[in-house]
């Protein structure tokens, strides 16, 4: 009977996380369509499918580059509450499309035909963030000579969002052999300009977009898809990037990391969230002192090149973080490093879907109660109880002993 029940109990949770998956997307699709519509009805360019575009400007060429697929990953150990764990995603197709005398404008990268954009270009189908770009007159459109690819989109200025996307992006133009002369992408923050850097991409191959009326026309733009899809659901949230390509953008970065051996750090590592906008930890210095006695030390990622971050994490055997955006550099640990996710009230899957792809032993951990509004989660700061704090310290001292 109990093997009955054990049985039920897993193949429920498998049918309710499947239907949760499928109802996610409806809500999402449902919401985007609606929005899409008005601004559609009320703004000064509109949202189009690719295929809609193409017929009618056949000049317009798009290439796939692989397809849609949907996934199953596995469960981790109760350290979190199982409703809160996805085990489905789905990654979107991706494409590369070349626009003859295609025009770019703004931070985000919008990239318009006849007035037109296209929708599978509509970040994580959030329309809205489009709204900003205003409607430029031709004679302030500057117009350049060669291929410009674009590789900008919205969030373009956070590290995660960077690394995992912008660049995953730019993987996807070098792994499919597309040649361009330009390359339109933000320069305003120093691990821009750095990672951009140790890629190989001269300076004099960056048209760097400076406000929301920086508007370019190229002899022909170079349109990456979309590399990632976030899966809102009931009670979490994910991004889903693929991992062939954030392999890709891991081992170029890498490879590109001068003298590694001289660069040493602890190998146990606490990250800190005191140089955060948001959701930083109100007792930190006391959550650290829990582990300080250990071997831990503890590091602001903000004070690090990109080149030390990638080390860091790469000599690292244990690493105690709160949910954040440094931990995109998980991408460079070893396998079976181990990770410890302390969350707070946004219960953000991200790493987890990652650490599984790179192999890596990641251990979440929920701290506070979780925010339903994930705009509030997503900015909350926390006071993380030290009793759970204690749990995880002895959790690591078993371990070791």
């Amino acid at each position: 009977m109990k093997k009955f029940y054990k049985r039920f109990t897993v193949s429920f949770f498998l049918v309710f996380f499947n239907f949760e998956n499928i109802y996610s997307k409806k809500i999402i699709q449902n919401s985007h369509n609606q929005l899409k519509s008005h601004i559609n009805r009320t703004h000064w360019f509109q949202f189009v499918s690719l295929s809609n575009i193409i017929f009618h400007h056949p000049e317009i060429k798009s290439q796939s580059c692989s397809e849609s697929l949907e996934f199953t990953f596995k469960p981790f150990p109760l350290s979190i509450d199982h409703n809160r764990q996805p085990y489905h995603g789905f990654l979107l197709p991706t494409f590369i499309v070349k626009i003859p005398q295609g025009i770019v404008q703004g931070m985000n990268g919008l990239v318009l035909i006849d007035n037109q954009c296209i929708e599978e270009m509509i970040w994580r189908g959030c329309p809205g963030n489009y709204l900003v770009a205003q409607k430029i007159e031709p004679s302030m459109i500057q117009k350049v000579n060669g291929r410009m690819a674009v590789i900008t989109q919205p969030a373009y200025d956070n590290y995660f969002h960077w690394h995992t996307e912008i660049l995953s992006r730019l993987a996807l133009l070098e792994i499919q052999g597309t040649e361009y002369d330009y390359l339109y992408v933000p320069q305003k923050s120093k691990f821009m300009r750095e990672t951009l850097k140790m890629w190989g991409i001269p300076e004099s191959k960056i048209i760097a977009p400076t406000s929301e009326d920086f508007a370019i026309q190229a002899d022909e733009i170079i349109l990456p898809s979309l590399v990632c899809n976030s899966n809102h659901g009931w009670t979490h949230f994910v991004n889903y990037v693929r991992p062939e390509l954030l392999a890709y953008v891991k081992n170029k970065l890498f490879s590109s990391v001068k003298q590694k051996d001289n660069i040493n750090f602890s190998k146990k590592i606490f990250i800190s969230r005191k140089d955060a906008p948001f959701r930083k930890v109100i007792n930190e210095d006391e959550v650290f002192e829990k582990f300080k006695p250990y071997g831990f030390e503890r590091y602001e990622l903000s004070k690090l090149s990109v080149a030390e971050q990638i080390v860091l994490f790469n000599q690292a055997e244990i690493i105690v973080s709160a949910q954040g955006t440094g931990l995109a550099n998980s991408i460079y640990c070893t396998q079976k490093t181990k990770i410890i996710e302390l969350f707070q009230s946004l219960c953000d899957c991200t790493f987890w879907y990652i650490s599984q792809i790179f192999n890596l032993d990641y251990v979440p951990v929920q701290t506070v109660r979780f925010e339903t509004d994930f705009i509030k989660a997503w900015k909350t700061d926390t006071y993380m109880p030290i009793d759970i704090i204690d749990k995880v310290k002895n959790y690591l001292q078993n371990k070791r002993d």
